[in-house]
């Protein structure tokens, strides 16, 4: 069996172009091996035997007989483990040498049975005598069990060649969460990950558990691949099997981080490592009208192609020019990216979208490359792009246009939910899906025969109800899925604006699992057929033909139903309305949602019920579009004992001026009264 391995992962085995000053690529030695074939001699590698601790502050150092890992807690929480002398930076994803300094708090000791341990304010970590890593939460409950890895090398390669082989344990009741073909949920089988390729390749993974929840990535540019397991529960009789995710390399050593704690604190630590999501401009989220610029590979005569404002954006896949840009290299970098400031010409009226078949770590520094020329251009304005491949750090510099579907396809729906999320998760907020294949769109989708069947209308009516509520959508011009009806995307504006200024602060999507607050709640573990906006709105799309009403399992709380105020209790699944010409939505009781009513900010709020505590809400003003540090606004909502709905907001108490905005009241019958404290 490994020897069959070997084979078939020593022909997979690619060149070093993408590394560019990678700290792990083993170039010379996986070029020897590539010279030598199947035939080369080889040696297989474990670490051996824990022979010596090097204490450091944030860790240390663990040597064994035949390697050493390298441990470090960051003052933000981060764990860094990396093997044979791999280091944290250099590195692509991470935001810079700050982002890794360490918590000189914490440090490795001695362990019982010969191995070493450490304790940090977020995790703990324990490394046995033979490698075996386990991530803990700080109470000691193990999340996560890494055995030993493995390598296969050439007899004459230098350490830390050739094929690598890490495989990890989580509880069975682990749900494993990424950027994954199908959706958010991972499910069992393998996904190719690291490489130059375009697509979702990422190497990040978040496990969802009983025990707790964490994110992984594995900090590598070679190609590979993950093989999930999902675990299974035994009911019971205490024959649980262990989750299982298996990373096999073509390269290595493996270097990976860790990040511990809830949803929001994995968002937060995320960011804290790879960059915090830049904001697009308020414009391109409130329905506003950009000139489209898609850009192709090459950079030759037709490279370049333009859409009006009022057109749609069309998913261009146009040829790839006969040479990629090495885009590691700063000198192709800047020359490169005067090209895209060329393209956009017109400032803050058009946005880059570029499709030059490349992923990994090359299109990360080609994003990095054009958000820097096009800041440099424009310097007043926010730069907006979108990428066809991804890496981790890319929402620094903009976001991610993912393929469209097949019109008349009703798996896509969900399916692009989950996409949506798993990016979201590994902290891409502003992406979404390109248009439809074909003419899309509610009055153009058409079957393959070149008709407009009734189902394939329907869906096209359903699949810009869902766009209108996703970061962005290709379906229409300006990211606005949705004609701008009163409750089209621009009403929905200041709140999309909020979103994306708050996630610059704490580095969380926009478009959240229906967990994301609730993560113990198992029933709404792997939904990906309904999502969060924000902390305010549950979106419910309906993804089958024929549906006029849809089963929603809510979370904690009273939510009302935005068209007809109906309260529903949480924590229960209820059967909403969802005629054709709308889509469910839900709003948490107590929320207070900037909106755009006859061309102001309006502050609507959903009042909290009697018998629960008060409500609260953001607003953060985007008027310049620049890079002025955002003025967060906070309000609270409560019910007096007269019934009067009151709005107060944060550290500005008084009268009407404390609040400064106009209240609109929503729900608890017509005659419900407002007051501002």
């Amino acid at each position: 069996m490994i020897a069959r391995d070997l084979v078939r992962w020593l022909a997979a085995a690619r060149g070093d172009g993408a590394g560019g000053g990678g700290a792990v690529s083993r170039g010379a030695a996986r070029a020897r091996m590539r010279r030598g074939g199947a035939a080369a001699s080889v040696r297989a590698r474990v670490p051996g035997v824990l022979t010596a601790l090097e204490p450091a502050p944030g860790g240390g150092l663990v040597r064994f007989a035949r390697s050493e890992l390298s441990v470090r807690v960051t003052v933000r929480g981060a764990l860094f483990l990396g093997w044979d002398g791999a280091s944290p930076m250099p590195s692509y994803a991470v935001s810079g040498a700050e982002a890794v300094a360490p918590d000189e708090r914490v440090v490795l000791e001695p362990d019982t049975e010969g191995g070493v341990r450490l304790v940090s304010e977020r995790l703990a970590l324990t490394v046995a005598r033979d490698g075996t890593v386990e991530v803990r939460t700080p109470g000691g409950v193990v999340l996560r069990r890494q055995s030993p890895p493995r390598w296969w090398e050439a007899a004459d390669a230098v350490r830390g060649g050739g094929r690598w082989v890490s495989r990890a344990e989580v509880g069975p009741d682990a749900v494993f969460l990424g950027a994954g073909r199908d959706g958010a949920v991972l499910a069992e089988g393998a996904y190719s990950v690291g490489g130059v390729r375009p697509g979702l390749r990422l190497p990040v993974q978040v496990v969802h558990a009983d025990a707790g929840c964490h994110l992984v990535f594995h900090d590598v540019e070679e190609e590979g691949e993950w093989l999930l397991r999902p675990g299974r529960e035994g009911a019971g009789s205490g024959h649980d099997r262990a989750g299982v995710a298996e990373l096999r390399m073509s390269g290595g050593p493996v270097r990976s981080w860790v990040v511990v704690g809830s949803p929001q604190r994995l968002a937060y630590g995320w960011a804290s490592l790879t960059g915090a999501p830049v904001p697009p401009p308020g414009d391109a989220l409130g329905g506003g009208g950009r000139e489209v610029v898609v850009v192709r590979g090459g950079g030759g005569p037709g490279a370049v192609e333009r859409l009006p404002a009022a057109g749609r954006a069309r998913w261009f896949g146009g040829a790839v020019g006969p040479v990629v840009p090495r885009w590691t290299d700063s000198e192709v970098r800047a020359r490169e990216g005067e090209r895209y400031v060329r393209a956009a010409g017109r400032g803050r009226h058009s946005f880059v979208h570029s499709f030059e078949g490349m992923g990994g770590v090359l299109e990360l520094c080609r994003a990095r490359a054009v958000f820097n020329s096009l800041r440099g251009a424009f310097p007043g304005e926010r730069p907006l792009q979108l990428a066809a491949g991804v890496w981790a750090g890319q929402q620094r510099y903009g976001g991610v246009c993912l393929p469209g579907p097949e019109a008349g396809d009703w798996a896509e729906l969900p399916r692009t939910v989950g996409r949506v999320l798993g990016l979201g998760m590994c902290g891409v907020p502003f992406c979404g899906p390109g248009a439809p294949e074909g003419d899309g769109g509610a009055r153009g989708a058409r079957s393959k025969r070149g008709r407009v069947s009734a189902e394939v209308a329907e869906w096209a009516v359903r699949w810009e109800q869902l766009t209108r509520w996703l970061p962005w959508s290709g379906t229409a011009g300006g990211g606005d899925a949705g004609a701008p009806a009163p409750g089209g995307r621009e009403r929905w504006g200041p709140y999309w604006t909020t979103l994306a200024r708050h996630a610059g602060l704490w580095g969380g999507p926009w478009v959240r699992p229906v967990w994301w607050f609730t993560p113990e709640d198992r029933a709404l573990r792997g939904v990906d057929d309904a999502f969060l906006v924000g902390e305010a709105l549950l979106v419910a799309p309906v993804c089958e033909p024929g549906a006029r009403s849809r089963r929603v399992r809510l979370p904690r709380g009273q939510w009302y139903d935005t068209e007809t105020e109906v309260v529903y209790e949480g924590e229960r699944t209820v059967e909403v309305a969802a005629p054709l010409d709308r889509v469910p939505v839900l709003v948490r009781a107590g929320a207070v949602i900037p909106v755009r009513e006859g061309g102001r900010t309006v502050l609507e709020v959903w009042p909290p019920l009697p018998e629960s505590g008060p409500g609260a809400g953001l607003f953060i003003p985007d008027e310049d579009e620049a890079w002025s540090p955002p003025l967060v606004e906070r309000y609270t909502s409560r019910c007096a004992a007269d019934g009067t709905v009151v709005v107060e907001r944060s550290g500005e108490p008084g009268g009407a001026e404390g609040v400064g905005r106009p209240v609109r009241v929503r729900g608890l019958g017509a005659g419900a009264s407002v007051g501002q404290g």
